[in-house]
């Protein structure tokens, strides 16, 4: 990478004229910021921020210059917290102008194309942040036989804001814009999920590798997805018997977390059941995985032996007997159980939850196809 140079040219008044300096590099930047008098001025790598250089407006005003190997993402932000991101292109000039109060919102930005759309981008979750807001508090508001509408909304809502980060990143495929819609963020959960719009954060892996292979940005996508695919694990089963995840490979498989001293874990095994009745003999796999093994057990082993026994789970049952100290726990980080994660063909995950409805309509889905 370029060694990072920077120019500021400020606003001189001349005897003869007043008018700003012609900038010379491989991108300039002009603004006129209403309240602005210093801004930070960064690059944006995966994982940290470099900073290029501090500028200094006189009446919002400032412009700056600097050189670019290829497109990339930068940060223009005060020290007050207000910024704008940045996709800049080689041979871009950029005119911006807005007003430092919230500045996010209240900005233009001409000549940078990849810069006009993060404004798009941004505009748009904006406007989706405000209508979820809206439902979450009319569902504080409402009565209890308003739920399913309100739920509904939200699902229609929620649902129409992720196809238009699907088309988005269709129609970008070819810009490093598309990484912005992947990553679009509420609440701090990713709007697409790694898990089950993986086909997606795919898609987007696949361009960068292609088109910017050495990028910060390559790396962290390639790291993503091999955190998609699960990891594998060899413990015993019920019988004393060696079960390993590989030897489920090519097999739609459900990882399913339970413990015999977990009431809701009870309540929900019959619920497993019917599901494993109704699509085993459609391709569907399942492992039980307990967590037997707390400390209040006193016979752990028999506690599990007998619970399959009484709730008459009949697929392949396995434990490491070490209860909430399970290695496996740490290697499929879940919180609490009952837990599903269920494994497609190839190897990764395509959907994890506590949510049996949800379980059960995502392997319908794929089982219908």
């Amino acid at each position: 990478m370029k060694r990072f140079f920077s120019i500021i040219i400020l606003l001189t008044i001349f005897s003869c004229q007043n008018k700003m300096k012609t900038l010379e590099g491989d991108f300039t930047i002009h603004a006129m910021v209403e309240g602005l008098d210093t801004v930070i001025f960064e690059k944006i790598e995966a994982n940290n921020l470099i900073l290029i250089d501090t500028l200094f407006a006189i009446d919002g005003k400032f412009a700056t210059t600097n050189s670019l190997d290829q497109s990339s993402f930068f940060l223009l932000r005060t020290p007050e917290g207000e910024s704008i991101n940045l996709l800049i292109t080689k041979g871009e000039k950029i005119k911006i102008q807005g007003k430092k109060l919230n500045w996010n919102e209240n900005y233009t930005i001409d000549g940078s194309i990849g810069s006009s759309q993060i404004q798009e981008l941004n505009d748009t979750l904006i406007k989706f942040k405000k209508e979820v807001d809206l439902i979450y508090q009319e569902a504080l508001e409402a009565k209890k036989e308003n739920y399913i509408n309100i739920q509904n909304r939200f699902n229609s809502t929620f649902n129409k804001h992720q196809n238009f980060l699907k088309t988005f990143i269709d129609s970008n495929l070819e810009s490093k814009i598309s990484i912005l819609a992947l990553f679009q963020a509420m609440k701090g959960e990713n709007i697409l999920n790694l898990y089950t719009d993986f086909d997606y954060y795919k898609k987007v892996h696949d361009t960068f590798q292609n088109k910017w292979p050495t990028t910060s940005h390559a790396k962290l996508l390639a790291d993503l997805i091999l955190s998609a695919y699960a990891p594998d694990f060899t413990m015993e089963n019920i019988y004393g018997d060696t079960l390993s995840l590989r030897d489920y490979k090519g097999k739609l498989t459900l990882l399913y977390f339970w413990a015999s001293w977990s009431s809701s874990s009870r309540e929900n095994n019959q619920n497993m059941i019917d599901l494993y009745n109704k699509f085993h003999l459609k391709g569907l796999e399942v492992i039980g995985i307990s967590l037997d093994g707390i400390s209040q057990q006193k016979n752990p082993k028999e506690d599990w032996k007998k619970a399959v026994r009484e709730d008459k789970m009949i697929w392949p049952q396995i434990s490491q007997l070490n209860g909430l100290q399970s290695s496996i726990r740490e290697k499929y980080k879940f919180r609490a159980i009952p837990y599903n994660i269920l494994i497609d063909s190839d190897g990764h995950i395509i959907f994890n939850s506590e949510d049996h409805k949800s379980l059960q309509a995502k392997i319908t889905e794929i089982l219908s196809r």
